[in-house]
């Protein structure tokens, strides 16, 4: 997987990646690893995500960036940040525009 930009969110995840497997592979391995690890963190069992996911192909160099600016502007929209102040859940390496 080649990873453009990621948001890690209180209540869910985006990203924008090209996926080198079948995206429900992927998925399925982010999910387990991820809940398997956040459960062990916080001293709990059972299930973290949601089943099911959401997800867009992008066709075009317009599309990619808009769904990138989609994810960095994620954390301002929710109030989270202010629209330049920095999001520390947030992963875009700037290479890829």
């Amino acid at each position: 997987m080649t990873l453009h930009a990621a948001v890690v969110m209180p209540d869910h995840v985006h990203f924008v990646c090209v996926a080198h497997v079948p995206l429900a592979r992927l998925l399925h391995s982010f999910k387990s690893y991820t809940a398997n690890r956040i459960n062990h963190l916080l001293g709990r069992s059972g299930p973290l995500w949601q089943p099911g996911y959401h997800d867009r192909g992008l066709r075009t160099g317009q599309a990619y960036r808009r769904a990138v600016a989609y994810v960095l502007d994620n954390p301002a929209r929710a109030g989270l940040t202010g629209p330049d102040e920095p999001y520390p859940y947030l992963r875009h390496p700037r290479s890829c525009w």
